[in-house]
């Protein structure tokens, strides 16, 4: 996987729930996650980390392009909304835009967690 190859430490999880236990289990810097998840989806995932105070950053990675979705995506706490088909090129860029807008490693030692992408 290309987040491996630039140096990142990747978790994977296929369910809500188990992005919600790998959450609190590794505190990655940041968890790209899938909208439509089998058990919980993604937009209830980010609610559940918020309200138990587990702030990580999100960036959303769906096959949900309609514009109501990614406002809402967005309104609810979402960083970024990427869309699929997509270039690995242009998510390894919002990744490291994200991770440096919140303090988090750029490169090199940096974590994340994968909810339903392999």
């Amino acid at each position: 996987m290309a987040l491996r190859y630039e140096g990142f430490t990747v978790k994977t999880a296929a369910t809500g729930r188990a992005a919600l236990t790998a959450v609190t289990q590794f505190s990655p810097a940041l968890v790209i996650l899938d909208v439509m998840l089998p058990d919980i989806d993604g937009l209830e995932v980010l609610k559940r980390l918020n309200a138990g105070g587990q702030k990580v950053p999100i960036i959303f990675l769906t096959a949900k392009d309609a514009t109501e979705d990614k406002v809402h995506g967005l309104t609810i706490g979402g960083d970024d909304y990427v869309t699929k088909p997509f270039s690995i090129e242009e998510l390894m860029a919002r990744v490291r835009v994200v991770l440096r807008r919140h303090g988090g490693a750029g490169s090199e030692g940096g974590r994340l967690a994968l909810a339903d992408l392999e």
